[in-house]
């Protein structure tokens, strides 16, 4: 078992917002809520936009949660501006009942950056190198990268090359040739892609897309690769519907953001999804029933654990419907 990262000052709760988050912010308003000395989880917001629904959404995401910390992340700002801001997150936040612990703000989240105390008298301190924190050197161990601001974390699911014809032709005759065998040959293929840590190509991203979008239970038993690792298949499955295009992209994306989802990154799985819903736009026959889910799940704030029950059951279908063996789901997989 983990033992818990314990974050023992302002600073370094500072600092560790970027590896909670999966990307560094700026012109932000982050919440991070706690239960007790526990953190419960950390909603982030525009500077200047953030108004009572998307308050009140963040503060029902835990029904456990006892305060909240407000953290103004924002440069080329006057500290008036900083004030304002900060005090009217706070209003909406005691308006709707949030217990506020504390406020701070800082022009940026690099070490060395000085925080500044919003409530009382206005101390300061210094934000350490959020590399060095605890925090950040667990989401580098567990292989998660932490990626330099928003743009990047959305660049990661833009389209950069795309599936040849000739790729395409041999997945479908593949699966003609194959019957059953082939959703059960991906599968498999796909498991061993995330166990290694292997990069998948071209002609498995188009067979991947054409079983995803042709058979519904295939891509439920994909949701259990999570199992093994949910930051690879998450990668994985970004490569992939990366070199993908129309219905196909929307079910990788939509996997891929699922993924995400169950690893604890809120903020790359909405990525995922945006790009997912923008690609179903220019094509409306794509099967959205899934994306919609996932996209309530998350403006909800489902707990990444209610979520987590899926792979456990891909896994369960990946074993009797396909015949193969993926790790056995346990905890809040099952």
């Amino acid at each position: 078992m983990t033992e818990p990262i314990k974050i023992d000052n302002t600073g370094e709760m500072i600092a560790a917002i970027p590896a909670m988050l999966g990307f560094v912010p700026s012109q932000s308003v982050v919440l991070v809520f706690l239960a007790g000395n526990r953190l419960s989880h950390i909603a982030r917001m525009d500077f200047g936009d953030v108004d009572h629904p998307l308050v009140t959404a963040a503060i029902n995401r835990s029904a456990d949660t006892e305060g909240v910390y407000v953290i103004v992340v924002a440069d080329n700002r006057t500290f008036h501006e900083v004030l304002d801001e900060s005090e009217r997150v706070i209003a909406m936040l005691l308006g709707a009942g949030a217990d506020v612990w504390g406020s701070f703000y800082t022009p940026s989240i690099r070490g060395g950056e000085t925080w500044t105390d919003m409530r009382g008298l206005f101390e300061t301190g210094t934000v350490p190198d959020p590399a060095t924190t605890q925090v950040g050197a667990a989401t580098v161990l567990n292989g998660r990268t932490i990626a330099r601001d928003r743009s990047e974390l959305t660049a990661r699911y833009r389209r950069k090359d795309s599936v040849t014809v000739t790729d395409r032709r041999r997945a479908r005759a593949a699966k003609e040739t194959m019957g059953e065998e082939f959703a059960s040959s991906i599968i498999r293929e796909l498991a061993e892609l995330v166990s290694t840590r292997t990069t998948p190509d071209s002609a498995l991203a188009a067979r991947v897309g054409l079983l995803l979008t042709t058979d519904i239970h295939a891509r439920d038993a994909i949701l259990g690769l999570a199992v093994i690792d949910p930051n690879v298949a998450s990668e994985t499955m970004e490569t992939i519907a990366s070199k993908l295009r129309t219905r196909e992209r929307v079910a990788a994306l939509t996997v891929a953001g699922f993924f995400a989802y169950v690893n604890f990154q809120g903020p790359a799985a909405g990525s995922a999804f945006t790009a997912a819903r923008q690609e179903a736009t220019q094509h409306p026959l794509c099967d959205t029933r899934m994306l919609g889910l996932l996209e309530q799940a998350l403006t909800a704030g489902l707990h990444p654990t209610m979520i987590r029950k899926l792979a456990g059951t891909g896994v369960r279908i990946a074993r009797e419907k396909f015949r193969v063996e993926l790790p056995a789901p346990s905890g809040d997989w099952i």
